[in-house]
């Protein structure tokens, strides 16, 4: 079975190992249109576990262990072992469990850390269709990504996790994956036009962001995983995106939803290129 995660090409294999929970959630994905040559991630379904090891910490209940060996991952949780090698564009896994959480938490680590490796970077933020240009909105727990989102008048992709693509100029794209939010139809990709860092306060404001200050506020919202060789092309997508695209702080308090503003922020940088 093939898809789309954020712009990533995937396989499953064998198909017929895939169960009903598994293939609806990989139909809440995009299909692949086979219209690139990007090589695929494929994921191999196997029946023993690629690594083992006797310590319990390793095979936690709530979320899902990462460490990162060499250039590989090794990922654990009490229904799933799997080894990620995202250079190489493959993955192993093992299921404990007849649900879909196994398969969902490989995809989003292997898309999360293969995106760097072909020029883009993934988001902890919610990603917003302005127009149709991509705006992209990071910032800490709590800053309102899923509030923002919430208040949009245009399409939304995602209020928890999108991407940007290698495209020129960066493209949004969607996840497939969401939080707290509904999906409210699959939109995009999007050139990216605007990086919103969130901060809550007592009216609307914006501030322009210097490159060196917005690079340090978008890699903390990139959730790329802990591992030398992929954060070496993580820093170096950052620092090309914030020299590409404006990037702004804005406090905005909920009872003063910032569309109009933002919408007309947009349209005066197209009026100026």
């Amino acid at each position: 079975m093939r898809f789309r995660a954020a712009g990533v090409r995937f396989s499953v294999e064998p198909d017929a190992a895939l169960l009903r929970v598994e293939r609806e959630a990989i139909e809440r994905l995009d299909a692949d249109q086979g219209d690139d040559a990007q090589a695929s991630v494929r994921i191999e379904l196997t029946d023993s576990a690629p690594w083992t090891s006797d310590d319990p910490a390793l095979y936690p209940q709530g979320p899902a262990v990462q460490r990162c060996v060499g250039e590989r991952l090794l990922c654990s949780h009490r229904s799933f072992t799997a080894e990620i090698d995202p250079f190489a564009g493959r993955v192993l896994l093992f299921r404990r469990e007849e649900r879909a959480y196994a398969l969902e938490a490989v995809i989003r680590t292997a898309m999360m850390a293969r995106l760097p490796l072909v020029g883009g970077l993934p988001f902890h933020a919610a990603g917003v269709v302005v127009q149709g240009r991509g705006v992209i909105f990071f910032g800490p727990s709590g800053a309102g990504k899923t509030t923002v989102a919430s208040t949009s008048p245009y399409p939304v992709l995602s209020d928890e996790l999108v991407a940007v693509n290698a495209a020129s100029p960066f493209d949004l794209v969607r996840s497939g994956f969401w939080g707290e939010g509904r999906e409210s139809g699959r939109g995009g990709p999007a050139p990216l036009a605007l990086l919103v860092d969130l901060a809550k306060g007592p009216a609307f404001r914006l501030t322009r962001l210097r490159p060196a200050e917005a690079a340090g506020r978008v890699l903390a919202s990139a959730p790329v995983p802990l591992a030398p060789p992929l954060w070496s092309r993580a820093l170096a997508v950052a620092a090309e995106l914030v020299q590409r695209v404006p990037v702004y702080r804005m406090e905005w308090t909920p009872a003063e939803p910032p569309w109009e503003r933002l919408a007309g922020l947009l349209a005066g940088a197209t009026a100026r290129t």
